[in-house]
């Protein structure tokens, strides 16, 4: 019961994503009493972005053999201490407003790029600019 919740929960998770990047035009969506401050939203999502990218090896142990994406998110909000129905609820007014969120977007991706570059090693960055 506990995991289908989880998995509701992500499945929400990614519909609102999803709708929030598709939004054409903006909404006239009420700012919630709870809104997370940009700056603290921003990095929420540089981290789900980075559990979302993380392959589990299936080889180190059962631990990680039993971890989800959906686990891996709400970690996220357990280190920011952030409930899942206020993080949902400013990912949705955040995005309804597109042009600002794809601004938010945009300074997410150039921040993930930087981490890249910190831990790629040297002779992949040299053949990927030839």
């Amino acid at each position: 019961m506990k995991r289908k919740m989880k998995q509701f929960i992500g499945i929400l998770l990614f519909a609102a994503i999803l709708s929030g990047l598709s939004s054409c035009y903006s909404t006239s969506i009420e700012k919630p009493d709870k809104l997370i401050k940009k700056d603290k939203f921003m990095k929420m999502m540089v981290d789900i972005y980075l559990v979302q990218g993380y392959n589990i090896d299936q080889k180190i142990d059962t631990i990680h053999k039993k971890l989800t994406q959906t686990d891996l998110y709400y970690s996220v909000l357990k280190k920011y201490n952030v409930p899942d129905t206020v993080f949902i609820r400013s990912l949705i007014y955040y995005s309804s407003y597109p042009k600002e969120y794809e601004k938010m977007h945009v300074q997410i991706m150039d921040y993930l790029k930087e981490v890249e570059l910190q831990y790629k090693p040297q002779e992949k960055i040299d053949a990927e600019k030839e």
